[in-house]
């Protein structure tokens, strides 16, 4: 009788696991999808189990959430990116959380230049057969007549690189000039007009020497 029982016993002790297997406990898989630097969020990436076909895709915030079962193998997928995979362990607790990171995966294709005509050749041969028409000609050669493209350039506002250019000019131009005279030229007028300087202006000395006799510049309490 106590060998049957320990019979019995050990084949429960060795059906057990096999049960467990057969029927694995679901778990909670929770996380985010994030780049491989994990510094950025990676949203709707798709979240496929293998060979069950079930799966989710996460949400604007990478965030996903789904029921899985160990052993399970999770693919991530985004456009873009490279496939990441994780296989789901053996857990007895019935949330399980991770941080998916996704490598990028660049792909640069050679330069393509695209040409109307199918070979070099093509392209001289229909180069040489042009034929230019007497207006367009006279209309590029009127579009390029230096008094038209002087009236244009004269006519051409300034930018805000070529007025701020102008104003450090000005300003550079004072600065040397204090106390001398300078061309009106060098303040942005026609011609090369001098601009007088009272430093050296004998009559507004004389005016000077008068407010000084004055007491002009006497401290009034």
């Amino acid at each position: 009788m106590v060998k049957r029982f320990l019979l019995f016993a050990l084949l429960c002790a060795l059906a057990l696991p096999a049960l467990a297997q057969k029927n694995p406990r679901p778990v909670q898989l929770s996380g985010i999808t994030v780049t491989e630097d994990s510094l950025g969020i990676l949203p709707y990436v798709t979240i496929l189990v293998k060979n069950r076909y079930k799966g989710t895709i996460s949400d604007q915030r990478g965030f996903f959430s789904f029921v899985s079962l160990p052993g399970d193998t999770v693919q991530f997928s985004a456009i873009g990116f490279r496939n990441n995979y994780f296989i789901m362990p053996a857990t007895e607790r019935e949330l399980y959380s991770v941080m998916m990171p996704l490598e990028k995966d660049t792909i640069e294709l050679p330069m393509a230049v695209i040409y109307p005509w199918p070979s070099k050749e093509a392209f001289k041969e229909a180069f040489l057969a042009l034929q230019v028409d007497d207006d367009m000609y006279d209309r590029a050669r009127k579009n390029l007549e230096a008094d038209l493209l002087a009236e244009i350039s004269a006519k051409m506002v300034m930018d805000g690189s070529e007025n701020q250019k102008l104003f450090m000019q000005k300003m550079i131009a004072q600065t040397y000039y204090a106390g001398g005279q300078q061309n009106f030229t060098q303040m942005g007028g026609p011609g090369g007009i001098p601009i007088p300087s009272t430093l050296l202006n004998p009559f507004a000395w004389a005016e000077f020497v008068k407010a000084l006799k004055r007491g002009d510049f006497k401290r009034k309490d």
